[in-house]
């Protein structure tokens, strides 16, 4: 075997495969205590007195010349090999790190930046608001884990920012003695490699989570003596979660042996400390969603048997024939609709296949939720190719290479008569929750996390730590307008944007869905006002449209302002005319989301104003208080926002649990 080889074999024994512990009864009722306290410690104290013994550091460090500022930085990389980066030398790491900063890109992290680095070191999560610099501040903390000799994952939310993000920080990383590498869609398996030996590696979930899959399906291989090949891997997303076996490092070594492989190489050599951007979006509100790595069939077998399912669906009368429960887009056929279907069936002579009750209940009910439950440019949208591409429901964009199962991605194609793509054969699945669990050290960064603090706890065993704002935060947020109809509320809308526009303000215009910011931006146009839209299908153009957005008299329409990562910038004049103006179009499934969008205006001291519109038809009442939703008036605007999202977030929170429990039963019942 090749030293390197061998090298990292038994370097990939150090990361270890761990989960918060499955506890029952007092067990989880005492855990639970436990995360609300940690969760309440007064740490921010703490993180404060850290920061001033860091800033006192200041005057030494920066007086340092080139040749003794390399010296420390060795002598901090040697303290921190060894594991003694405690009290006073993480103070000098955290002072030496800054000074790095300073050197290599000109730019001073205020004292809550430090504080959010020595959170995140501490293995917390650390809510920090929109445009008080998270990046830096990860980059900060990334830099102390790395000193410690394995890689270091920041997962940040789409390419763009990985690229970015690490050609930006490349500097200060190479100034504190480190390489730091980046792993994107482009990346050749070969680059892939050598990015994941790098001390700190930029990379999405996606691309993370499939590359470890690719591993195991390699290992998998190796252990039937058989090669596959990467041509037939083709990643699709999707469905619930039900991952096979997971592959210790003592599996891998004995793999590699085992076969003769004696130069084989993981693509990626470890799960050591993870920095995770957008924490509370991609460990919760994605934790279930399964990455899946599957072959696809040249053609599709069974394209004939959705159509038709598709003409069934057709004939069937709503209410008498089936039932839409749009809380969880479930669909269930009455006695009536079983009967007739048996009927049409028999009458259509569609072949010996639908002679199977069960079979074609299925497909017809997928044919139904996908006519009824699905809406185009909402849930997904169809590409100029003919293609159909699902929309993330919490950041507004494309989720590249993701289908939905059980035939539903199928029933939409049909549905929007665009060529059926095949079923695939999966090879390997498994989901961001599980995924993240294994990470022996794990810290995190939003501006929004503390709703989601005893979820974190319980799944993640991670804290959640709220680090203030650099300045006082004096963002006005304006009475709630709600409407009867979809109609009058647009008209608001538009009349409100128009207001704002005139007076020069900036208005940045949050709608949910790629349908609605369309809606608005025609509207718009009908009256002459000038306007960029950012959603699913402008992608490429994001960060120009965001960065430009803070423009004196600019108007800005988007879906879901979640991980988008670029700072809106106010224009020369617009803080003294009052801000950036932020108008919600409607509320979000989570107060979270809202609050990220709402988090836009204000930052870093500016002046800005919020306000939501929203009205009895929106898509949160309609699923979640079909019954109390004609009842605004009286229950009042805000409470039947308040309970409906509270409905939602206790749906998706159940739904995760029951993902959660099957992790569980998986890591026990399947231990090889």
């Amino acid at each position: 075997m090749t030293t390197v080889a061998n090298s990292e074999l038994w370097a990939i024994y150090d990361a270890r495969r761990v989960k918060a512990p499955e506890l029952r009864g007092m067990d989880s009722m005492v855990n639970g205590v436990v995360g609300w306290f940690k969760n309440r410690t007064p740490v921010l104290g703490q993180l404060k007195a850290q920061a001033k013994r860091v800033e006192a550091l200041e005057p030494e460090i920066h007086a340092l010349s080139s040749s003794r500022f390399r010296e420390e930085i060795m002598k901090i990389r040697d303290e921190a090999r060894v594991g003694n980066l405690e009290a006073d030398m993480e103070d000098r790491a955290l002072a030496i790190t800054r000074e790095a900063v300073v050197r290599a890109i000109g730019k001073r992290p205020f004292p809550v930046q430090i504080m959010g680095a020595a959170a995140m070191i501490r293995g917390a999560v650390a809510e920090m608001a929109t445009g008080e610099g998270k990046t830096l501040t990860a980059a900060m903390a990334a830099s102390i884990w790395a000193w410690g000799g394995r890689p270091v994952h920041v997962i940040t939310v789409n390419d763009y920012l990985v690229q970015r993000d690490a050609e930006h920080m490349g500097p200060i990383y190479e100034l504190l003695g480190m390489k730091v590498g980046f792993v994107i869609h482009e990346t050749t398996p070969q680059e892939r490699l050598d990015m994941y030996r790098r001390n700190v590696v930029y990379v999405t979930s996606k691309e993370l989570v499939a590359d470890f899959l690719r591993d195991q399906i390699q290992l998998d291989a190796m252990a039937k003596y058989r090669p596959i090949t990467a041509e037939r891997e083709t990643p699709v997303w999707g469905g619930q979660d039900s991952l096979g076996n997971l592959r210790t490092p003592a599996q891998a070594s004995a793999g590699f042996l085992a076969t003769g492989q004696t130069n084989a190489r993981l693509t990626v050599p470890g799960l050591f400390k993870v920095i995770v951007d957008e924490a509370d979006s991609l460990l919760i509100d994605e934790a279930v969603t399964p990455l899946i790595i599957s072959n696809s069939p040249d053609d599709e077998a069974n394209a004939q048997l959705y159509r038709a399912a598709h003409e069934l669906a057709e004939m069937l009368e709503q209410h008498k024939d089936f039932i839409i429960d749009f809380t969880v887009r479930n669909i269930d056929l009455t006695q009536r609709g079983q009967d007739r279907l048996d009927e049409l069936s028999d009458a259509l002579q569609q072949g010996n296949f639908w002679k199977g009750r069960r079979r074609r209940e299925e497909l017809v009910t997928q044919a139904l939720v996908a006519q009824y439950c699905y809406v185009r440019d909402e849930q997904y949208l169809v590409t100029e190719d003919n293609k159909v591409q699902i929309i993330d429901e919490f950041t507004g964009r494309i989720m590249a290479d993701r289908s939905w199962r059980h035939g539903l991605h199928q029933a939409i194609e049909v549905k929007e008569n665009v060529p059926v793509t095949a079923d695939k054969e999966n090879l390997a699945r498994l989901s961001f929750q599980r995924f993240f669990r294994q990470y022996p050290i794990m810290g995190g960064m939003t501006g929004t996390a503390w709703e989601a603090a005893p979820e974190l706890w319980q799944i993640y065993q991670r804290p959640v730590i709220k680090i203030p704002t650099n300045k006082p935060c004096i963002r006005r947020q304006l009475p709630t307008r709600m409407y009867d109809t979809m109609e009058q509320k647009w008209e608001a809308v538009t009349r409100r944007i128009c207001e704002l526009n005139e007076t020069g303000v900036p208005v940045l215009v949050g709608t949910r869905s790629v349908l609605a910011s369309q809606e608005v931006s025609r509207r718009l146009a009908a009256l002459g006002k000038p306007h960029r839209v950012l959603n699913a299908t402008q992608t490429a153009q994001e960060a120009a449209i965001v960065a430009e957005a803070g423009g004196e008299g600019k108007i800005t329409v988007a879906t879901n302002m979640a991980g988008r990562g670029t700072d809106i910038i106010l224009g020369r004049g617009v803080a003294e005319n009052g801000g950036l103006a932020v108008v919600s179009t409607e509320p979000a499934a989570s107060y979270r989301v809202d609050r990220q969008l709402f988090g836009r205006a204000a930052r870093q001291g500016d002046p800005g104003t919020a306000q939501m519109f929203t009205c009895a038809d929106d898509d949160l009442f309609l699923r979640h208080a079909p019954r109390q939703r004609k009842l605004w008036r009286a229950i009042g605007a805000n409470r039947l926002i308040k309970m409906a999202q509270n409905r939602a977030e206790n749906l998706a929170r159940f739904n995760r649990k029951q993902v959660l429990k099957n992790d569980d039963w998986m890591d026990e019942a399947l231990p090889f």
